[in-house]
């Protein structure tokens, strides 16, 4: 697993099995450029997938976890 501090404007790729883990990214919007995306917010019991084109806004100060289904293009915005 791979552990950063939230870096807005930061795009990565998450082959299969690779998982991210993101602290402290309220207010951040994470889009799925390509691929599907799995986001699982910690203590929240509905996780989210996205598709090429989608995107979320995190709306707390959780830990999130992403990972792709299997592979992902990620970005990261403010």
């Amino acid at each position: 697993m791979i552990q950063v501090c939230c870096t807005a404007g930061m795009s990565f790729r998450l082959s299969g099995r690779s998982t991210m883990l993101l602290k402290q990214a309220s207010g951040l919007r994470i889009v799925c450029r390509a691929g599907t995306l799995w986001i699982s917010e910690y203590r929240r019991f509905d996780d989210s997938v996205l598709q090429a084109g989608e995107s979320v806004t995190v709306g707390s100060d959780r830990d999130v976890v992403l990972s792709g289904l299997p592979d992902a293009q990620v970005a990261l915005i403010s």
